[in-house]
């Protein structure tokens, strides 16, 4: 089988997207499948820029996949795109789309700052019109439940969309001994780590979460927040730490994905995630492994991983009883969410696993 996989970001670039697209090339080229990967990073067809400028960028880039296969798109036996964005004519026959998020969401839930509301409105309609291009008989992925109901409600057909979630390298994010690694990472030794770790932006609620963890201290002094990862929001976050004057909360700002991120994990008690939207978000798969119980909002696709897992609790984050319920959840005897929490990763979120899934996908469109 030889499969031509299409993207607009990929390793060592990129985040979710990449992530997905590098990993299951990877355990697809281990099972003998020849992939050859198109992206502006290649590393086999390397097609527009690596610098991104918003929908635009995304538009010259696959306007550059149409030109460049518009003879040569049959010559593979099947086309695996990201999110694609065709204006003019899909030079593919037998493909298969994945769909990692859309704005519809995002639009619905004004998960960014309002002066971008026209944009969003207008990049919303931008990807609803190239979903409704491809064939009737096109098939897709959607990485998160959410995703394929806002699939469903632009119009493609459900009984067309297969869920295949994201997966986490269960080998790299693990159970380790945490004293070692908090020393290495200049940690506390003395307490509990709460971690928030991705973007610092409007959509994760940072502010919201540091006013709740300033609630929380008050009552209890034996945990420290730790936000890991960048944004536009950061400054914003560590002036209100510092106008607060909070002891217990810490920026590291970026952090190596690879490198420190896996020991970050390893060293932390708790994943805190309150966005009011996410697709399926990869740190919380990567928290799962590393055996880390959950604290997230009460988003359903979050809820329902959590609740599936049985590995922490979900919360209705407007509610004013948020504080003592965090509260009394760390306060009880929940040793066994993390253990649970890294067999559901175990079990359901390897990459061979999620390999398998796709490969299954690539072999009914044959």
């Amino acid at each position: 089988m030889k499969i031509l996989v299409c993207t607009s970001e990929y390793y060592p670039q990129g985040s979710g997207i990449a992530n997905v697209a590098y990993n299951v090339v990877e355990k697809l080229k281990e099972k003998g499948i020849t992939c050859e990967v198109c992206s502006p990073v290649g590393p086999d067809i390397k097609l527009g820029s690596e610098i991104k400028y918003g929908r635009m960028s995304l538009l010259r880039f696959w306007n550059k996949v149409r030109k460049h296969f518009k003879d040569s798109g049959d010559d593979y036996d099947i086309v695996w795109l990201h999110n694609p964005l065709f204006i003019g004519k899909i030079p593919f026959d037998n493909c298969l789309v994945t769909v990692h998020t859309t704005p519809h969401g995002q639009v619905a839930e004004k998960v960014y700052p309002w002066h971008l509301h026209v944009y969003k409105k207008i990049v919303s309609h931008i990807d609803e019109y190239c979903l409704k291009k491809f064939k009737k008989d096109t098939y897709f992925t959607a990485v998160d439940p959410t995703v394929l109901t806002e699939m469903v409600k632009l119009g493609i057909p459900k009984d067309h969309i297969q869920y295949i979630p994201n997966g986490v390298d269960i080998d790299l994010f693990k159970v380790r001994k945490k004293d070692s690694l908090k020393q290495e990472l200049d940690l506390p030794l003395d307490k509990e780590i709460i971690l928030s770790y991705g973007r610092i932006s409007d959509q994760k609620r940072p502010m919201e979460l540091i006013e709740l963890f300033a609630q929380i201290s008050q009552e209890i002094n034996n945990t420290i927040l730790v936000f890991a990862g960048d944004g536009e929001l950061l400054p914003r976050a560590r002036k209100m730490v510092e106008t607060k004057n909070l002891q217990n909360i810490k920026f590291l700002g970026y952090i190596d994905h690879k490198k420190v991120a896996p020991k970050l994990l390893s060293a932390s008690d708790y994943y805190i995630l309150i966005s009011k939207y996410e697709g399926q978000p990869l740190t919380l798969l990567e928290a799962m492994a590393s055996g880390l119980k959950c604290i997230v909002s009460d988003i359903p696709n979050l809820q329902m991983i959590i609740d599936d897992a049985d590995c922490g609790i979900s919360l209705d984050i407007q509610g004013e009883s948020v504080p003592k319920q965090i509260i009394e959840y760390l306060e009880s005897d929940n040793m066994q969410d993390g253990k649970n929490a890294r067999s559901y990763a175990v079990e359901n979120f390897d990459w061979e696993i999620i390999a398998d899934k796709y490969l299954d996908e690539f072999k009914k469109r044959l």
